[in-house]
């Protein structure tokens, strides 16, 4: 089995919707303003640091910018190159350094990483969780699935003496507690132990780079280390290794229960119109008219 954060923390949430969105593909037509934005200011960041040249930078936002972005929301095309201009000059020289990999600097990165952890057999349905780590059934001699965890980190720099996974987040909600967020957090974790494998280095957790983007006022630009030892990182392996039994266990029931607190929490579900309706032959239909199927591909690029 493989597994991303994106995936990991939707199951989480919600079986049912993972359901519909990991394993049959199905995803809103209607695109969110912030996701496509965000995307765009990931790949012009990425240009700039992997060339530190403002003329890729601002190339790259263009050709990354979706189609179908909607009209009347405020984060346009030349509001994003504002912003990454704006974000350069509060930045024109680095404290850090970025990491260089055998193909040059190591800026947006995917990555699929054996965890040399092995999933209850599928065959027999034998728990053996004594042994995650016997790559055969215990009970029936069936090779069990392997775990592999992988997504794409925004890069790998190095500053005073550390190396640290980085991470560019956009958002409206740059205040007091916008950081706390990240401890604990999936993503960082498992992109530090990621960037640990590929590097051959020891990273210490991750350097979050949050861009406040707001309708009507200039951008704000804040940045905070946080940290991860090894014994946070274990235990976040042994998490993910639990989430994905449960994973397990709703394939072989055939049962991917609606985890209805997340229904409504934030606003609403983006299945929740289809999980709403009371019979099945309903449910497909709405689904084939509001929805199209893309399955999910998180190397080519984490939401």
């Amino acid at each position: 089995m493989r597994i991303d954060n994106f995936a990991l923390t939707m199951f989480q949430a919600c079986p049912a919707k993972y359901k519909l969105r990991i394993i049959d593909g199905w995803t809103s037509r209607r695109k969110s303003a912030a996701l496509g934005f965000g995307g765009a200011f990931h790949h012009g960041i990425a240009e700039w640091y992997r060339y530190g040249s403002m003329q890729k930078m601002l190339v790259g936002v263009r050709e990354a910018w979706p189609d179908g972005m909607p009209v009347d929301d405020y984060r346009t095309l030349a509001k994003c190159c504002e912003v990454l201009m704006a974000y350069v000059k509060k930045y024109p020289a680095e404290t850090f350094q970025v990491v260089q990999g055998p193909s040059g600097p190591l800026i947006e990165v995917s990555f699929t990483l054996d965890t040399g952890l092995y999933l209850s057999c599928f065959n027999c349905g034998s728990l053996d969780k004594s042994a995650p780590t016997r790559p055969v059934c215990y009970h029936c001699g069936i090779p069990k699935e392997v775990l592999e965890y992988g997504g794409i980190f925004d890069g790998l720099v190095e500053f005073s003496g550390a190396v640290y996974v980085i991470e560019h987040k956009t958002t409206s909600q740059l205040g007091a507690y916008y950081f706390d967020q990240f401890r604990p957090n999936n993503q960082v974790t498992g992109y530090t132990w990621g960037g640990g494998l590929l590097s051959g280095k020891h990273v210490g957790g991750a350097l979050i780079n949050a861009v406040g983007v707001y309708k009507s006022s200039a951008p704000k630009f804040e940045r905070q280390v946080t940290v991860r030892s090894q014994v946070e990182i274990a235990e976040w392996l042994q998490s993910v290794y639990a989430t994905c039994e449960q994973i397990q266990q709703c394939k072989r029931t055939g049962i991917w229960h609606l985890q209805t607190i997340a229904c409504t929490m934030y606003g609403k579900c983006e299945f929740h119109q289809v999980h709403v309706l009371p019979h099945q032959n309903q449910r497909i239909n709405l689904l084939e008219q509001e929805y199209v199927v893309s399955l999910w591909d998180y190397e080519g690029r984490d939401e």
